[in-house]
């Protein structure tokens, strides 16, 4: 009970000083406390905002790049494979900065990488949630105003890795924010394939 009272305090003392929550997640278990993040972030979406968009029979702004999967049922399926998806992309995101961090000589710790990625993954959702299911109330899921929208929310969450990666594998901020950006690059190209 304890663990659990310790991640969430963790969680939402990122949404407003990411440094305190940081310093926090330092000492925390490692990987575990990552997955868990990742796990709460893919599987809340799934179970309520795409969720929802299957039940309001919405369709994706754009159209399927996985052509086995007709637009109509884009959200039924999305359900399905976005926390594997999220697991696939923290694991990936995750491996790019460590890679990346060892080609140029610096000691890293997968593990430690692993909690960062996860943690500033999960840490801005409360807000992406309420944004997307007050969006979906008022009729306004709109593609330009989601777009504009949840780029922002990607930029708030490249700046909380950036500090996670400065202050936990205590790195020079010019390389946490290059880590930081490298790795949200890589989640912004492979969502533009998967995520609708």
């Amino acid at each position: 009970m304890t663990d659990v009272r310790d991640f969430v305090q963790v969680w939402f003392t990122g949404l407003f000083n990411p440094i305190r929550a940081f310093y926090k997640l330092k000492s925390k278990p490692a990987p575990l406390w990552g997955l868990l993040a990742v796990l709460i972030r893919f599987i809340g979406t799934s179970l309520t905002t795409i969720q929802v968009l299957f039940l309001l029979r919405r369709m994706p702004f754009v159209a399927s790049n996985l052509t086995f999967l007709a637009i109509e049922s884009y959200y039924s399926a999305e359900i399905i494979f976005l926390p594997i998806f999220g697991i696939t992309i923290w694991l990936l995101m995750s491996a790019v900065v460590y890679v990346v961090l060892r080609l140029i000589g610096k000691v890293s710790n997968f593990d430690q990488i692993l909690n960062i990625v996860g943690m500033g993954m999960l840490t801005p959702m409360p807000a992406v949630w309420l944004w997307d299911w007050v969006m979906i109330a008022l009729n306004s899921y709109q593609l330009m105003t989601m777009a504009v929208s949840h780029a922002i929310f990607q930029l708030w969450e490249t700046i909380i890795e950036s500090v996670g990666f400065k202050l936990i594998l205590e790195i020079k901020t010019s390389l946490a924010i290059g880590m930081s950006l490298l790795a949200n690059i890589v989640f912004a190209l492979l969502a533009m394939i998967f995520i609708r």
